[in-house]
């Protein structure tokens, strides 16, 4: 019964005290604000600002396609001067950017203010991927699924502040708001003060023959400098990842859209189908994710997500047909069947982010995974609205799908992944899959 008590599950939510607890804080923090900003990111510039929905789409599109260039780039300069500084540096942007909105009045600062918020996004991500690592160790896959369970009540807490603000529906709102936003990623930076800054790894020179042993060198280190694009284990994943990213969008931008225009659900459906989502990410993620500890795991939890994404497409496809009654019911079997998808996705992911890349090049290969990731979902919303949508029924059969035979190649790529990596070499400079070297949590200074 212990086990099952609201205490016992809130804890295990929370790391123990130390900087693992820190950088969930600081994710939680920011999530508020991520969930304050989302709903009122459009709404904002069409009603108060004045601008045409066409012009902000096209801003938005612009500013996402410039951002996918610096995922990469940033990634590898976390693995140079340490990942806390640039997640830092990001928020601190993110928050600057965020608060600039205030002083948008046409297309152009409109496209500028925004492209500098994605592009906070996009170094941030990689980033915060390889403080992960530091943090993490041993405990890494875990405390993202925590980082991830505490993010969705971070979302949804923050969601029903903006909320409150788009009812009251006045500037001086949506000004609050915006200023919030501010705030919690301020907040959020401010916290990780309390995690260590730690040091870059040391990254292993490429061997070369020498007098003394001349010919190919045994067990190589390999060249540090664009090692991510040539792991071609790594960069597979990466492509099949990124193309199952495309899940993650059908909550916020596909169900709405058929419930309202293809199904008789009543439309308070789709508050219906957020609140399923978010419950069992928070209940069910850590219990799940935290049995998917390696690459094999991670194969075997992608298999999953496609299958469960499977079915739950072909129920939500049968709402079509069915009375508003049993459009709900239908609704809430395909939106479980979705979620666990997601969290079977998630994990999974988590196991291939963190179990193929070398400690020293963490932030490089995030970065890799961040560009495949937003390239897909730059695409989406015209794929999932304008092409699937278009073939109602028979188009949700389609995407789920193509998310299945994605899925389906998630043991093989655990299989590929773990037969090309690389040897741990005597020095100890090796590139391991699958431990953090003693030096992984090294700080410069104390904590703060």
């Amino acid at each position: 019964m212990s086990v099952l008590s609201p205490l016992t599950f809130a804890k295990s939510l929370v790391p123990e005290a130390g900087p693992q607890r820190m950088y969930v804080t600081s994710s939680f923090v920011g999530t508020v604000g991520g969930g304050i900003m989302m709903p009122i990111s459009v709404l904002y510039f069409t009603r108060i600002v004045g601008l045409s929905s066409a012009k902000v789409g096209l801003a938005f599109t612009v500013s996402s396609l410039i951002a996918i260039l610096m995922s990469a780039p940033a990634g590898a300069l976390a693995d140079r001067v340490g990942p806390r500084r640039v997640v830092m540096g990001s928020l601190a942007l993110l928050a600057a950017s965020g608060l600039a909105y205030l002083l948008v009045q046409n297309f152009l600062t409109l496209l500028v203010v925004n492209a500098c918020m994605d592009v906070s996004f996009a170094a941030y991500f990689p980033s915060v991927g390889a403080l992960l690592r530091r943090v993490g160790g041993e405990q890494t896959v875990t405390i993202r699924s925590q980082s991830r369970a505490v993010a969705n009540i971070g979302v949804a807490f923050g969601s029903l502040v903006s909320g409150a603000g788009i009812q009251i529906g006045t500037a001086a709102a949506y000004h609050v708001l915006i200023v919030l936003f501010g705030a919690a990623q301020t907040a959020a930076l401010i916290l990780l003060f309390r995690v260590p800054d730690y040091r870059p790894l040391p990254r292993p020179e490429k061997d070369s023959p020498d007098d003394d042993h001349p010919g190919p060198a045994v067990d190589a280190a390999p060249d540090p400098k664009g090692i991510a694009l040539r792991d071609k284990a790594f960069v597979a994943y990466a492509l099949v990842g990124g193309a199952m990213t495309v899940q993650s969008l059908i909550l916020e931008i596909m169900i709405p859209v058929w419930i309202v225009g293809h199904t008789d659900a009543p439309s308070w459906g789709v508050t219906l189908a957020f609140i399923i989502n978010t419950a069992l990410v928070v209940l069910l993620q850590v219990r799940l994710g935290g049995s998917v500890q390696t690459l094999g795991d991670g194969g075997v939890a992608l298999r999953r997500a496609g299958i469960a994404l499977m079915l739950g497409c072909a129920a939500i496809s049968l709402m079509a047909a069915a009375p508003a009654w049993a459009a709900l019911l239908v609704l809430a079997a395909g939106m479980a069947l979705l979620t666990l998808g997601e969290i079977w996705y998630a994990s999974g992911t988590f196991a291939f982010d963190y179990g193929l890349p070398p400690a020293y090049a963490q932030g490089q290969y995030q970065g890799l995974s961040g560009t495949a990731s937003g390239a897909a979902r730059a695409v989406a919303p015209v794929f999932l609205l304008g092409v699937v949508l278009d073939f109602g029924s028979a188009g949700w059969i389609g995407l789920g799908a193509i998310m299945l035979f994605l899925g389906l190649t998630g043991p093989a790529l655990a299989r590929f992944g773990a037969r090309t990596r690389p040897a741990e070499r005597a020095d100890g400079t090796g590139a391991s899959a699958t431990a953090i070297p003693p030096a992984a949590n090294s700080p410069v200074g104390d904590t703060a």
